[in-house]
């Protein structure tokens, strides 16, 4: 790799790092906040989990919208 390639390719893969670190952080921080939100709402209200590109996603969902 020539120098100027190096200078490039680090700034680029270190930002690619940081924007994934803080993609995760914010996921986990929307899960916590569903969950909460989910225990204050009525029994017919359930917590699911699902499968994302970040790992697994809470939301807070109406009963009517599950299939039992």
């Amino acid at each position: 790799m020539t120098d100027k390639a190096l200078a490039l390719f680090i700034p680029m893969v270190s930002g690619m790092g940081l924007g994934f670190f803080i993609a995760v952080s914010g996921q986990n921080l929307m899960n916590f906040s569903a969950a909460q939100t989910c225990k204050k709402m009525p029994d017919y209200h359930r917590l699911v989990t699902y499968t994302s590109f970040l790992g697994d996603s809470k939301a807070c969902m109406h009963v009517r919208y599950l299939a039992n």
